[in-house]
C-alpha cells in the first residue's frame, strides 16, 4: 500500500505540475502577456519576482496533482458501493483542492460566498456526471456478465 501511495504522489506531482503549466501557458498567451504568468496577477504580486511566482504555483500545482491522485484510490476499494467512492472522492478532493486553488489566486477571498457557491455547484455537477457515467458503465458491465452467465447455462 506504501508503494502505491508513493507512486500515486509522484504521479500526481507530475500530472499536476504539467496541467497546471499548460493551463497558465493558455491563458498568458489568450490574454497575450507580455511575460508567462503562473497565476492572477494579485498571486504574482505577493512575490518579489515572476520566477519566486512560478516556483509557489509549481508548489501549488503538485499539492493539487497529489489530492487528485491520491483521492483516487478511494475508487480501488472494491466493497465500496459506486456512490461511497464518488462521495468519498468528491469530499476528499473538495475539501483539500479548495483552500489550494485559493493560495493560488485562481478565486478572490473577497468575496468569498460568490465564488464559492459557483464553483461548488460547478464542482458537485462534475461529480454528479462522474457518478450518472460510472452507473452507466457498472450497469453496462452486469448487463453483459448476466448475459455471458446465461449462455454458459445453455
Amino acid at each position: 500500500m506504501k508503494r502505491t501511495i508513493l507512486s500515486r504522489v509522484i504521479i500526481g506531482v507530475v500530472v499536476g505540475v504539467f496541467i497546471g503549466f499548460m493551463i497558465a501557458m493558455g491563458i498568458s498567451l489568450a490574454y497575450r502577456a507580455p511575460i508567462f504568468m503562473p497565476s492572477s496577477t494579485s498571486f504574482v504580486n505577493h512575490f518579489s519576482s515572476s520566477l519566486m511566482a512560478t516556483a509557489a504555483s509549481i508548489g501549488l500545482w503538485a499539492l493539487m496533482g497529489i489530492v487528485f491522485a491520491v483521492g483516487a484510490l478511494v475508487f480501488e476499494v472494491e466493497r465500496w458501493s459506486i456512490t461511497r467512492q464518488t462521495v468519498t472522492n468528491f469530499i476528499i478532493t473538495y475539501v483539500l483542492f479548495t483552500p489550494l486553488a485559493v493560495l493560488a489566486g485562481w478565486f478572490p477571498i473577497s468575496p468569498l460566498w460568490s465564488w464559492l457557491l459557483s464553483f461548488t455547484i460547478e464542482f458537485i455537477v462534475i461529480y454528479v456526471i462522474m457518478w450518472v457515467t460510472s452507473m452507466r458503465v457498472a450497469r453496462a458491465s452486469v448487463r453483459r456478465l448476466n448475459a455471458l452467465l446465461n449462455q454458459t447455462k445453455k
